[in-house]
């Protein structure tokens, strides 16, 4: 890699995916020495269909967003010419916390809304890294030399609990820009204190490398956390795998002896793998970060549990066994496929189909566009609905005094579906009374004013 790019999000909503607006973006550009080059950090108002909700609001106490002129388009241009610029060299990794679950796909959503490319992070040479996964394995394996903050007598893995371990100034936390402070000294102590695995995890940051690292690490260990009652495990697994990288790779919980299932016919072992709580087998995503650590890197740190080598011995007698990696690939490869039935063009990210080169030179030529005709020509000309909605929805953003009152009816209409009828968008009957329930619990009278400050939005937005 040439270049690490540390970044966060402070959003509308803490749930609702498909339907969260970020509504700032904080980001750091350092080399690989994790040196800061740059930095940035924009926020944005909300969008008119957007629902803030209480809780968010409480969480990141961005109440200028109800008064900044800066829209959700600006914004994200603006974000998407940084990042483009920062990565054009390509070897970039994207680095964030808890962002395969939440900010990397906020992200993606955002950019995809606003007719910019969404995998930005992950093609072009660039790749990503979910800083909190690898947590687990750190909370799991270096608690004598990695320090892990513990509240109420049970650890945790909040990135603002690391940093006030750090004795870094937590005071404002939940701003995007300082979460990235936190999370760049996070890395650079993994760094410090833990190089061996850090070198690992720089080294398989995309798909091909870590496909790459498990298929020559025979013996791999897979960590998770339960978040319920605070606890970490970790799994021993080698990988059933081809020599091509995919999306997903079958993996087998080495805790198993593998000779058991060896015998077994096709419709014995399908039915073994179709037992999930009971299954050895499983798929984990390698297009993702996943909590994994080898057994060659607890070798050089000193720390290897005591069963690896029988863990390595059942490891060789899979891999010697090509034909029964055939067999449990065949039966994955032949199991349903996901059927997506989203119906609104916000969550179509994935199902709706990606856009055909002439419709990328279409979205450029938008963005590019200096006027409303010409905006509103280009959006009029896309051949895929969801592109022409966002497309107008932007321009009705930009340019609220010029555009034609049909425009801007669309998005009255859209204002009044989200804010007045069940759907799977936040459900702002639900959310005005999370706000009087919020505002009879707390006595900050700070804090009160920001609840207030959401319930009022979302009460104007109903009107």
């Amino acid at each position: 890699m040439d270049q690490f790019i540390f970044y966060d999000t402070e959003t509308s909503s803490l749930r609702e995916l498909n339907f969260v607006q970020a509504i700032q973006i904080g980001s750091i550009l350092t080399n690989s020495s994790l040196e800061e080059i740059d930095s940035f950090s924009t926020l944005c108002s909300p969008l008119p269909w957007t629902l803030v909700t209480p809780k968010a609001l409480l969480i990141n106490k961005k109440k200028e967003i109800f008064d900044t002129e800066i829209t959700h388009y600006q914004m994200i241009k603006a974000a998407y010419s940084k990042w483009s610029s920062w990565s054009s060299s390509g070897k970039a990794v994207f680095i964030s916390y808890n962002g395969m679950r939440f900010d990397e796909e906020v992200m993606r959503r955002q950019f995809y809304w606003n007719l910019f490319d969404p995998y930005i992070t992950n093609t072009n040479g660039n790749s990503r890294l979910d800083l909190y996964l690898k947590m687990y394995v750190v909370g799991y394996f270096y608690r004598d030399l990695f320090p892990i903050p513990e509240k109420n007598n049970q650890i945790s893995l909040k990135l603002e609990h690391f940093a006030e371990l750090f004795k870094m100034n937590t005071q404002n936390a939940h701003d995007a820009l300082e979460d990235c402070e936190y999370l760049k000294e996070l890395f650079n102590q993994i760094k410090s204190r833990l190089p061996n695995f850090y070198n690992e995890i720089i080294t398989t940051t995309s798909k091909q490398e870590l496909f790459d690292h498990l298929l020559a690490n025979e013996v791999n260990y897979l960590s998770s956390y339960i978040p319920s009652n605070k606890t970490l495990r970790s799994m021993p697994f080698t990988i059933l795998a081809g020599v091509e990288a995919i999306n997903q790779t079958i993996i087998f919980n080495l805790n198993n002896d593998p000779k058991v299932y060896f015998d077994l016919t096709f419709q014995e072992l399908r039915e073994v793998i179709e037992n999930r709580s009971e299954s050895p087998f499983k798929t984990i995503g390698i297009n993702r970060t996943i909590p994994s650590i080898s057994a060659e890197t607890l070798k050089q740190d000193k720390i290897l549990p005591s069963e690896n080598d029988l863990y390595l011995e059942r490891a060789k007698q899979l891999r010697s066994n090509p034909d029964f990696t055939f067999k449990v690939n065949e039966i994955f490869a032949d199991k349903e496929k996901p059927i997506y039935q989203n119906s609104y063009n916000e969550e179509q990210i994935y199902s709706g189909g990606f856009p055909n080169q002439i419709n990328k030179d279409k979205m450029k030529s938008f963005h590019n566009a200096q006027s409303l005709t010409e905006k509103l020509s280009i959006a009029n000309s896309f051949d895929d609905e969801r592109h022409r909605d966002f497309a107008v929805r932007i321009c009705a953003q930009e340019y609220p005094s010029e555009i034609d009152t049909k425009y801007l009816q669309h998005c009255k209409n859209l204002v009044k579906l989200r804010f007045s009828e069940d759907g799977p968008w936040p459900d702002a009957k639900k959310y005005l009374q999370e706000g009087e329930s919020l505002l009879a619990e707390l006595t900050n009278p700070d804090e009160k004013k920001l609840v207030k400050l959401a319930i009022n939005s979302i009460k104007s937005s109903r009107n």
